[in-house]
């Protein structure tokens, strides 16, 4: 740590030593009634800052006095942003900016996502709040399926749902991708580090949670991003998503960022529901300005239940959610944000009358989160700003799966020790109880600086700074009771409990320095952000550079280009899941007046304290072109996953005793005795965590937007994603010879194959979208059409039948065959992957929308409007049974109402 603020140190005496003259431009924010609007924030493009109003819509901001122009942007919640150009001779006039309420009949009104220049990355897409409100979301993944490469499908929060990007493998590397996807709210990362409501990892695998009964769903979501099920949509007034390379500032990453700012100002009561089948949404959300420099309070509460058959009203999912947002100035000089948020979810799965298993199933979950941001203004010749930002969230978490089980007696154990020793046999009637409660806590803070200066003829925004985050988890873990376990001697182990308070925190700290650079190459307008990261994870120090530089060739053409190295470090579930219990049963013997059951147990440690974070190194350039018709933008990418999370089957052998066993009637049990030979037992093992889950993308973006066709209010764009995707995992498959091989004279048990899966897949997608606005009706007709060019995924091996590369001796070390030397092991036989989309088809999709009296708004959305769901059948070769795909989800309609009051 010490060496971290002393780099800081170093830091701010460069930024001491270079610093420009500033000069102040003055204004004022109002709204249609010219009376003053506070806590507008005005962006200013050449200094990648920001101000916010204060209470009488005054502000004042410093820029370099070489600048000749500069460039704001004026956003308030409920009303259109503008964008205004001042240059050098203005500088000293005041400027009076008017902002007007949104509104369908406003002439010129932002109803989709674009394409940001942010500071952020060269590859963000941009929804605003207009855009947001439009999609008729149940939750955040709504808005995020209407990205390029996303297919826009019906609400659906009855199972969990996590974001991917740039991926297209699926399993455990969509886990690993969810994970490095940060969602970051109001500048706190979500996390979900600590979350460890899975199964035992070294009995199921990585990802392996207490499924819903009926659907055969999951609603927790260890080893993966944040489920986005649990954040609405309606307090949301921007949506920033980067997909590709990220800014320096943004740490704990690989696959892109999704930055999120909520509401907070004055606006009014609104009142927003949606319905879609059996799920209904509704919001609430007010701000209000409060007396004097108290600055203004912003109020949101959400409540969504859903079921996911109506007719029955066995499976439902709530959730629960309000969030307080209290803004003010401590003075001239210091603002101050204070947060706080409230969830509950509840997932459950209910009794069946009809269901004799008497299967029942919840996941029930309570949280808070506080955070705290203070902005000060320094405006020193050396420091412009400096903003500390706190955070702490607590969860309470449940998960609960009963299944009444009618089977034969089967010998159990459930004991934590190693040896020999009497088990249990249970008997075969009663109700198996799977139960995992979990208690995460994460802090964060983060403390940042930013500098604005001048070298030569450069213009230099420096932003630095240190952040640090605390994951723990003080649950009671894993319940296990041993007279009702739910599976018996499966994958060779048993369940014990496991207290998640064992386990140690997590302490992650990290520092960068950015540089957001404005100047001129070879007469050419250029800005280029040219960052570096240092995070300790995990004990061990990772280094990430992050470059990017845009280049504005003329009015008309640009181009950006970007590389940089990013990293996840792993969470509790990764680190720290619970010891592998392998039972080897050497006598199972009852009769109607005694049972025995013998068992060798040995426990082996599974956590990984010495696990490594997860990277991936990008690369993108896209190259940009406009006119007074349309706009156009085609972006290429690299993204190189490294150092995943992935599961490796760890296989042990015993040597045990063999038994003589027999009835004793006078004494009504079973005795036993040592023969003094002994069996070797082959075959058992556990799963442990490693870095070994690597792959390789490659793909394109290419939309075209064309401008508002005046003659009918309508404007067109189209985007067109190919994502191709392989695997490059470096891991060997053990695998258990049931006939051993003899090589130097010894028994064989496990041969060592190169991966069973080492394929590649792509995709090749495109967005077709239409919106008609009419002003003076306020009403807003869009359509969205996604076509599915192809889809394959194939295997790279071409042989069907794979030689084994090594095997493990009797010892279970690794021997590798040399080059070209004739394996003695039989070979297996692959099932070569090769499934492809049998044809092109096509989803549509309708939005309508009319505003009366901007303040009733009624929308509603036709998903697969026309019910067009085409089929295709095949003949499986080996069953010679047809095989039929559908495609396409059948129609589905949301209809909504938001009143503003």
């Amino acid at each position: 740590m010490g060496k971290f603020f002393t780099i800081l140190l170093v830091i701010s005496s460069f930024a001491i030593s270079v610093f420009a003259q500033n000069i102040t431009i003055r204004g004022k924010v109002v709204d249609e009634k010219r009376s003053p609007i506070q806590s507008v924030t005005i962006f200013c493009d050449e200094t990648q800052s920001y101000i916010i109003s204060n209470n009488d819509g005054q502000f004042t901001v410093s820029v370099p006095a070489n600048l000749n122009q500069v460039t704001f942007k004026f956003t308030s919640v409920g009303r259109r942003s503008e964008e205004v150009k001042i240059t050098r001779s203005n500088f000293a006039n005041p400027i009076n900016i008017t902002l007007v309420q949104n509104s369908l009949t406003l002439q010129d009104v932002q109803i989709s996502s674009s394409y940001a220049k942010s500071k952020n990355s060269i590859s963000s897409i941009s929804f605003d709040e207009e855009a947001i409100e439009r999609i008729q979301a149940f939750s955040l993944i709504d808005v995020l399926n209407t990205l390029p490469g996303k297919q826009l499908v019906a609400p659906n929060i009855n199972v969990a749902q996590t974001l991917t990007l740039r991926n297209t493998l699926g399993g455990t590397y969509d886990l690993n991708n969810s994970l490095g996807i940060p969602i970051i709210v109001d500048g706190v990362r979500l996390s979900n580090d600590a979350n460890m409501q899975s199964r035992p990892a070294t009995q199921w695998g990585m990802g392996a949670v207490v499924p819903a009964t009926n659907s055969g769903s999951a609603t927790d979501v260890p080893f993966r991003g944040i489920d986005l099920r649990e954040i609405p949509v309606e307090s949301i007034e921007k949506i920033e998503v980067i997909q590709g390379v990220a800014s320096a500032e943004y740490g704990e990453l690989t696959d892109g960022a999704i930055i999120i700012e909520r509401k907070a100002g004055k606006s009014p009561l609104q009142f927003t529901t949606n319905i879609n089948a059996g799920s209904y949404n509704y919001s609430l959300n007010k701000g209000i300005n409060l007396p004097g420099k108290l600055g203004g309070i912003t109020l949101d509460l959400n409540y969504a239940i859903s079921n996911d058959n109506p007719t029955d009203n066995f499976q439902e999912y709530k959730r629960y959610g309000t969030s307080l947002r209290w803004q003010y100035s401590i003075s001239s000089v210091i603002r101050n944000k204070f947060n706080i948020d409230y969830n509950r979810k509840i997932d459950l799965n209910k009794i069946d009358p009809d269901d004799g298993n008497r299967r029942e199933y919840y996941a029930k979950q309570n949280g808070i989160r506080i955070s705290n941001t203070t902005d000060f203004k320094i405006n020193s010749k050396f420091l412009k700003s400096l903003n500390l930002i706190l955070s702490y969230s607590e969860t309470n978490q449940e998960s609960y799966s009963q299944w009444f089980l009618n089977q034969a007696p089967k010998g159990y154990t459930a004991k934590d020790t190693t040896g020999i020793y009497k088990g249990t046999v249970l008997g075969g009637q009663y109700l198996a109880v799977e139960e995992i409660i979990g208690n995460p806590i994460s802090a964060s803070g983060n403390l940042r600086f930013a500098s604005l200066f001048n070298l030569g003829s450069t213009l230099h925004n420096l932003t630095y700074g240190i952040n640090s985050n605390y994951t723990n988890n003080g649950g009671k873990g894993i319940i296990s009771d041993p007279e009702r376990p739910r599976f018996i001697n499966y994958n060779s182990t048993n369940v014990r409990p496991y207290s998640f308070e064992l386990n140690p925190a997590i302490v992650n700290t990290g520092i960068y320095l950015t540089d957001n650079i404005a100047y001129n190459l070879f007469g050419k307008k250029t800005s280029s952000n040219l960052g570096i990261r240092f995070d300790s994870q995990n004990g061990s120090l990772s280094i990430q550079p992050r470059l990017s530089t845009q280049i504005n060739l003329n009015k008309q053409w640009n181009f950006g280009i970007a590389y940089g190295i990013s990293s996840k470090s792993p969470t509790l579930a990764h680190l720290y899941p619970p010891p592998a219990w392998i039972d080897v049963p050497l006598i199972f013997a009852l009769n109607t007046d005694a049972a025995l059951y013998l068992v060798y147990t040995q426990k082996f440690q599974a956590a990984n304290p010495n696990l490594k974070a997860s990277k991936s190194n990008q690369a993108e350039f896209n190259l940009n072109f406009s006119n007074k018709i349309f706009s156009s933008r085609l972006n290429a990418f690299y993204k190189g996953s490294k150092n995943g999370f992935t599961n490796v089957r760890q296989y042990q052998q015993f040597v045990l005793p063999n038994y003589n066993y027999r009835y004793d009637a006078s004494i009504k049990e079973i005795v036993y005795q040592e023969t003094g030979t002994f069996t070797s037992y082959f075959g058992n093992s556990y799963y442990k965590i490693s870095n070994l889950s690597n792959s390789d993308t490659y793909g394109f973006d290419w939309s075209v937007n064309f401008n508002k066709i005046s003659a009918i209010n309508t404007s067109i764009s189209t985007s067109t994603s190919h994502i191709l995707s392989q695997e490059s995992t470096p891991v060997v498959d053990a695998i258990y010879l049931a006939t051993p091989v003899v090589i130097g004279g010894k028994n064989i048990n496990y041969a060592l194959f190169k991966p069973l899966s080492f394929d590649k897949r792509y995709v090749i997608t495109s967005k077709l979208n239409t919106t008609t606005h009419i002003p003076k009706l306020g009403f807003v007709v869009m359509t969205n059409t996604d076509i599915f060019w192809a889809s394959r995924r194939k295997s790279k091996y071409n042989e069907k039948l794979q030689q084994a590369s090594g095997y493990l001796d009797q010892n279970m070390q690794t021997i590798f065959f040399a080059e070209g030397e004739i394996s003695p092991i039989p070979p297996r036989n692959l099932s070569l992957t090769n499934t492809d989309q049998k044809l092109i088809y096509a989803n549509f999709s309708l939005s309508v929308a009319k505003e009366i009296n901007k303040r009733i708004r009624i929308a509603i959305t036709s998903y697969n409007t026309f019910n067009i769901r085409p089929e295709h059948t095949v003949i499986n070769p080996e069953t010679g049974a047809p095989v039929t795909t559908i495609y396409n989800s059948p129609l589905s309609i949301t209809g909504g109402i938001s009143l503003k009051l």
